[in-house]
């Protein structure tokens, strides 16, 4: 059931399978906006949570994995109270920049928004302390683009420990894809892809030693499951809304025996739905996805074996796919069931247009590096343009209005899911060559030894945001810099 909010500025749809099975994989719960506004108290807290491994105590929202989905249209106005009841940090004073510290220290950032990063909005230096509540005011412009976002905490020296508890959940701007008749017709599900890692001798995650190895041991969980099945009908499309929430590990994934269709990457369209045999989302991507069912049958969604940077990272299954039979009484009737691909070309996010090469107007390089530094955690600092983190330290300055063009240079043997905050980029090139099709994201996977070529338009908003690594302890541990930008 629907539940509306008392002030009439939010409703609340409750988790639930979208083919209405009780053994199939719930929706996370909802909370939409409502005549153009969303309100919401948002609690962050240590709960005790049931796994399938584990009985532990992680910091969460709600006390929920995931955390709700926030549903949205373009021009709303987001308002929501973050209370952190977290337990008192009892680190010494003061902390050391670029090391892990003050796990109960928290505030909130809305990944891939194109908002303010100002004030009460997606401001990410902002610090909310135990026992403390911030308001936040985040408006949507008109022209938002439509898509898949998601919310997760941002505070540096924290993020990467409450992210590998479990603390995130999906955003939704409504629109674009959204009103293609088949992605209409067909039944919709939200997977969070997160692995909450827990210490096998203690009962709460209070170590970086628990989530520092990128093989430490992850049990990845999709909505919250382990191991979840997920229910279609013979001859059936579904419109799968993909997020890698995890803290650091890759998910390339494989499907085999159904047919897959990208039809959006980062919230934002493909120019026409593209069959693939591989699902490949890095920490902070999202992915929209047309899955189509051949025949009755089991299948199994993989993360196959796979090497990220040095290390060799486990096959892991995902999730069950069951295909029922034609016919079956299983499902309501009235329960729709979409069975067509969108054909031809898909519509865009209007405002994101080409970025041509005469609206460039200074070309930049950033180069990702890691080094040995004796004090700091592991003796290990990351850094853009050789210097970690410094928050008092405009690292990068341009003007509102104008574009540029970025090549971001990796010399570890990592890979880096770049995230660049507030203003969306165009990829044009990586390794060098020149992309087909330059795909709008807001965090693109730099490969070991590699490069990637972007461009930016700074538009609408002024103001100091960052970009960083979302593999989130090379973030925590300095691979983030500040972006100003003058009016």
């Amino acid at each position: 059931m629907t539940r509306a909010f008392a002030d009439g500025q939010a409703t609340e749809v409750p988790a639930r399978s979208p083919l209405g099975l009780a053994s199939d994989l719930r929706n996370p719960r909802e909370v939409h906006s409502a005549n153009g506004r969303f309100r919401l108290d948002l609690t962050m807290k240590q709960s005790r949570i049931e796994l399938p491994y584990a009985r532990p105590n992680l910091r969460l929202y709600e006390g929920e994995i995931p955390g709700p989905t926030f549903r949205v249209a373009p021009g709303d106005d987001m308002e929501i109270t973050l209370h952190n009841d977290m337990p008192p940090n009892d680190d010494p004073s003061p902390a050391i920049l670029n090391t892990p510290n003050e796990f109960s220290t928290t505030n909130l950032h809305f990944h891939g928004f194109h908002v303010s990063p100002k004030g009460n909005s997606d401001n990410v230096y902002l610090q909310i302390h135990p026992g403390e509540s911030f308001n936040y005011v985040v408006r949507l412009p008109e022209d938002h683009p439509a898509g898949n976002y998601w919310y997760h905490p941002h505070r540096h020296g924290s993020v990467a420990l409450q992210v590998a508890s479990g603390c995130g959940g999906m955003m939704v701007v409504t629109g674009t894809l959204d009103e293609v008749a088949e992605v209409a017709a067909a039944i919709e599900r939200v997977l969070v892809f997160q692995c909450p890692v827990v210490d096998p001798k203690a009962e709460d995650l209070e170590s970086y030693d628990t989530i520092w190895s990128l093989d430490a041991e992850r049990y990845w969980l999709v909505n919250g499951e382990y191991h979840p099945r997920i229910y279609m009908r013979t001859g059936e499309v579904q419109h799968w809304r993909l997020l890698n929430a995890g803290d650091q590990q890759f998910l390339p994934m494989k499907l085999d025996g159904l047919d897959l269709y990208e039809i959006g990457f980062d919230g934002n369209p493909y120019p026409e739905a593209r069959q693939t045999d591989e699902i490949f989302i890095a920490p902070g991507n999202r992915m929209n996805l047309m899955v189509k069912a051949i025949e009755p049958g089991s299948y199994m969604l993989m993360r196959p074996a796979f090497t990220q940077g040095k290390t060799q990272i486990d096959e892991a299954l995902m999730a069950e796919v069951i295909v029922l039979p034609p016919g079956t009484d299983r499902i309501a009737p009235e329960v729709k069931m979409g069975t067509e691909l969108p054909k031809g070309p898909l519509p865009k996010n209007k405002v994101l247009t080409d970025i041509t090469d005469e609206e460039i107007v200074r070309t930049r390089q950033i180069v990702l590096g890691v080094s040995d530094e004796k004090g700091m955690f592991k003796d290990t600092v990351f850094t853009l343009n050789g210097d970690p983190f410094d928050p008092n330290r405009d690292d990068i300055v341009a003007k509102l209005g104008q574009a540029e063009e970025w090549e971001l240079v990796n010399t570890t043997p990592f890979p880096h899911p770049i995230h660049v905050h507030v203003n969306p980029m165009q990829v044009i090139k990586i390794n060098g060559e020149p992309l087909a099709h330059p795909q709008w994201q807001d965090t693109i996977a730099v490969p070991a030894a590699g490069t990637v070529t972007l461009r930016m338009r700074f538009t609408d908003f002024d103001g100091r945001f960052v970009m960083h690594c979302h593999i989130l302890p090379h973030e925590d541990l300095g691979m983030m810099l500040n972006v100003a930008i003058q009016a």
